[in-house]
């Protein structure tokens, strides 16, 4: 019974897991969704990612890493929600890396925390030249 349970049980856990996702939100206050909106699409372009689509009524962003991961079949890729609230505007960011069972590496954290880091950048006025 063992020695069919464990196979089993391995297979129904990778078969859940095809792919990795890491994601973060932060929150900014007084800040209008339009310029949060701007410092977003500025900031997807700093980590040299390409916007492939946008949807300013719904607050969406997508882009895709040109950068293939170990070898892989498909690039990271970037979704990015913006929502504004009563007197506020949230940003959530996810890195969806197809796959890849686990971030070995820390690649979809890293990548998170760059366009944070970023967004961060343009909201204060800190802009790289």
């Amino acid at each position: 019974m063992k020695k069919i349970l464990l196979p089993l049980l391995l297979v129904s856990c990778v078969s859940c897991a095809i792919q990795t996702v890491q994601t973060d939100t932060n929150y900014w206050r007084n800040r209008t969704f339009d310029e949060v909106w701007e410092a977003s699409i500025e900031a997807v372009n700093e980590i040299e990612f390409t916007i492939d689509s946008l949807d300013r009524e719904a607050g969406f962003i997508g882009a895709e890493s040109g950068r293939y991961v170990f070898g892989g079949d498909a690039p990271p890729r970037l979704s990015i929600m913006i929502r504004e609230f009563d007197n506020s505007v949230s940003v959530d960011c996810k890195v969806l890396q197809k796959e890849q069972l686990v971030d070995l590496f820390g690649i979809g954290k890293k990548i998170v925390r760059e366009f944070m880091t970023a967004l961060n950048r343009n909201l204060s006025g800190n802009r790289p030249l």
